[in-house]
């Protein structure tokens, strides 16, 4: 019943102090090759996701110290969010919230109420201690 309600698995974001290393080590030891990056300067957000097609890993850092520091938890890499496709994300947004669940930007520095437009998507994130201690985050493309 979850799958019907998130939609499809989009990818994984593991966050990490250096960038390039982390995407060297992912396509050396795994065999994953470089699909995109993304940049969200607004965020402070670079990413690069490795992979084809759905289950792609994102890898991205933060240009905030501060911030990257928080999410890294003293490691250098870790993983930090599941993300899903979704349709109807105002409905999921609202359903989720219900159980408790709260949101945040992507940077983590701000909380939100409703999904933002990022590029081709709208999109929110969940405040992890809000969600059972995963981050979630909810992917809807923009109607054309």
């Amino acid at each position: 019943m979850i799958a019907a309600v998130f939609g499809d698995f989009d990818h994984v974001g593991w966050v990490v102090r250096d960038l390039d290393e982390a995407a060297t080590w992912a396509r050396e030891a795994l065999g994953l090759e470089l699909a995109r990056t993304a940049t969200l300067p607004q965020y402070g957000i670079d990413a690069y996701f490795l992979g084809p097609g759905s289950g792609t890993l994102e890898i991205f850092t933060l240009a905030d110290a501060g911030l990257l520091d928080a999410r890294l938890e003293g490691q250098p890499r870790r993983l930090d969010h599941v993300a899903f496709r979704v349709q109807g994300i105002d409905a999921l947004t609202a359903m989720l919230r219900a159980s408790g669940a709260r949101f945040c930007t992507p940077d983590r520095a701000q909380e939100i109420a409703e999904p933002l437009e990022v590029g081709p998507m709208r999109q929110i994130w969940t405040v992890p201690a809000s969600t059972g201690g995963l981050a979630l985050q909810l992917n809807e493309p923009l109607a054309h």
